[in-house]
């Protein structure tokens, strides 16, 4: 929606640039018609009525520049065109200055005959070919605004000052009011004098694109609309007015005074007329404006229905998906809890442990701390599971790793490697692998004569050292450990009694070392 008023806003601007160019293009043919004139000797072209004022060669020859350099002005990217406006305005200045000071001084500075046209030496006035004094203080003040075209606020001041004095001076021909145009004897400013400077100075203003008067005429706002109206129908409203009023008494109808009594109730009933269609223009503009404030606050509200609504259904969908969340979360902890632990014991499982151990012995490594590798086995599981079931089984597991959390620190890794092995990787170990094993057969003896037991439990010990400076795979400490927990288990004499639920162990010190190479 904001980009049709911007549209229609650029248009206007391109029609009044357009203007300005065909205002360039009418004074520069008005200034070479009385060139033209004057060298050809033809009346009409110098003073368009018999007895009218004749526009004076230096007068035609700056409308020439004035034109030329309006023209240029409306090219602004143009460095040449700059150039030429402004070369241009400096010498209306000149003209227009040094008349001015003929004027006042009265002194000739010879520049009114300047221009070889002879047939301005046998003109019937004062100064022969010198421009009128009111015709020089426009030229110098048109000039002024052309050389200062861009700026923000000297332009428009220029511009309307000589806009305001030619226009007084062509009204003065309309009415036959000599005194607006006339300075004096014989310093008369010709009616085409007066349109041309009419023309170039509007041109001049509506070129000014940072005046407010341009950024009026080309809105889109009610002000815009009504500027533009009035400006273009109360002067011919006016004007046709007191022409036809002026015709009426010059044939006779009424006299002066009735005139003026006509014009003035005219005048006033044309301003109220157009005062009133302003009024009723800009009250449609403030209704239509009040109707869609009134259908944009109907529309806030609903969209303020709707917005609570779709925040309700939100909130309700983010906590079903918070939930959601929170319930994957946790399946998910619990699957990873899982994957990583062995459901029957709760110790870590085969995957966990190589997890786990790898980055323990890589922590020892670093720390220059030696660790233990314990593989153990679970004496009699298969004959205690064919005696009295599975579930004794469980029980003796789940006993013995009891037996190994105790035994061992927090920090050490215990993980249930299979059906009845168990291993653990102990870091920063200051005791021997005998007496970590003397420990373990010491709680397995503590537990299998207290009243929790059901099922009596042995174990068999196989243990190696790792050394930081030495590097071995975990595998082949595995082994190792393995091989010395075989040799253990075949050094001990077993013997399983399955009775009644009773499995009992002979006692024993309860593990062997084997000495194996150290690793980090």
């Amino acid at each position: 929606m904001s980009a049709e008023p911007e549209v229609s806003q650029v248009k206007r601007l391109q029609q009044l640039i357009t203007y300005a160019r065909l205002a360039a293009s009418t004074v520069m043919i008005v200034g070479i018609g009385v060139l033209a004139g004057w060298l050809l000797d033809v009346p009409v072209l110098r003073a368009v009525f018999p007895g009218w004022t004749a526009m004076m060669v230096n007068t035609a020859s700056m409308f020439t520049v004035l034109g030329g350099g309006l023209w240029c002005a409306t090219f602004r990217t143009s460095q040449a065109g700059s150039l030429i406006r402004q070369l241009g305005a400096i010498l209306v200045i000149l003209v227009g200055g040094l008349t001015l000071v003929e004027y006042v001084l009265s002194v000739d500075l010879a520049i009114d005959l300047l221009l070889p046209f002879e047939l301005q030496h046998s003109q019937p006035v004062t100064f022969p070919g010198r421009m009128a004094p009111v015709t020089a203080l426009c030229f110098l003040l048109s000039g002024f605004g052309l050389l200062l075209e861009g700026r923000s606020l000297l332009p428009q001041f220029f511009a309307s000052s000589a806009l305001f004095i030619s226009l007084m001076a062509l009204v003065g021909y309309l009415f036959n009011v000599s005194a607006l145009y006339t300075m004096g004897i014989y310093s008369s400013m010709a009616i085409h004098t007066a349109i041309a400077l009419i023309l170039f100075n509007t041109g001049l203003l509506v070129i000014q694109e940072r005046s407010g008067f341009v950024e009026l005429l080309t809105s889109d706002t009610a002000g815009g609309k009504v500027a533009r109206s009035l400006l273009a129908s109360i002067p011919v409203v006016i004007l046709s007015i007191g022409g036809a009023l002026l015709a009426g008494e010059k044939l006779g109808y009424y006299d002066n005074r009735f005139s003026l009594a006509w014009m003035v109730t005219l005048s006033i009933a044309t301003l109220v007329a157009v005062i009133l269609r302003t009024a009723r223009h800009l009250h449609r503009i403030d209704k239509s404006r009040g109707n869609v404030q009134a259908e944009l606050a109907a529309l806030n509200a609903v969209l303020e229905l709707r917005v609570v609504e779709r925040t309700s259904a939100l909130e309700m969908a983010n906590g079903t998906l918070v939930g959601e969340i929170s319930q994957r979360q946790k399946v998910e902890d619990d699957m990873r809890r899982l994957s990583l632990t062995d459901e029957l014991t709760g110790l870590h499982n085969r995957r966990s442990f190589f997890l786990l151990a790898d980055q323990l012995m890589h922590s020892a490594r670093r720390n220059d701390q030696s660790c233990l590798l314990f593989f153990i086995d679970l004496d009699g599981l298969k004959k205690l599971n064919d005696v009295h079931g599975h579930e004794a089984g469980d029980l003796a597991i789940i006993a013995a790793a009891q037996v190994l959390k105790t035994a061992f620190k927090v920090t050490d890794v215990v993980a249930r490697f299979g059906g009845d092995e168990f291993v653990v990787l102990a870091a920063d170990v200051n005791e021997s692998a005998d007496t970590l094993s003397a420990r373990v057969q010491a709680l397995v003896d503590e537990f299998n004569g207290s009243d929790c037991c059901r099922y009596p439990v042995g174990l068999s010990i196989g243990a190696v050292r790792c050394l930081p400076k030495e590097l071995k795979p975990l595998g082949e400490l595995l082994a190792a450990a393995d091989a010395a927990m075989y040799a253990n288990k075949q050094r001990r004499q077993q013997t399983l009694y399955c009775d009644g639920c009773a499995l009992r162990v002979p006692p024993t010190h309860g593990g062997g070392l084997l000495e194996s190479p150290s690793v980090t």
